[in-house]
């Protein structure tokens, strides 16, 4: 995966999340990034190190950061 995809991937990850009250399914996310288990990992991977998400083996929830860095990247999204 090229930066640019993780980026992508990243800014898809936390702009759908911020929509939603609570945990989201894992498998959802999984399936979005095309059933692509190594995709999965390093965005999960990434956006859980950067204290964006919290992560279990069933469920993906943003954290205050993670909902702030998101509405970042919709207000920047907008803009364009």
């Amino acid at each position: 995966m090229t930066n640019k995809d993780l980026i992508v991937k990243m800014a898809a990850l936390l702009t759908t999340l911020v929509d939603t009250t609570g945990p989201a399914p894992a498998s959802y996310i999984y399936l979005a990034f095309g059933a692509d288990m190594d995709a999965y990992n390093v965005v999960t991977g990434v956006a859980s190190r950067a204290g964006w998400i919290t992560l279990t083996s069933e469920t993906v929830e943003l954290t205050a950061s993670g909902r702030a860095k998101a509405r970042e990247i919709e207000a920047a999204m907008a803009g364009a």
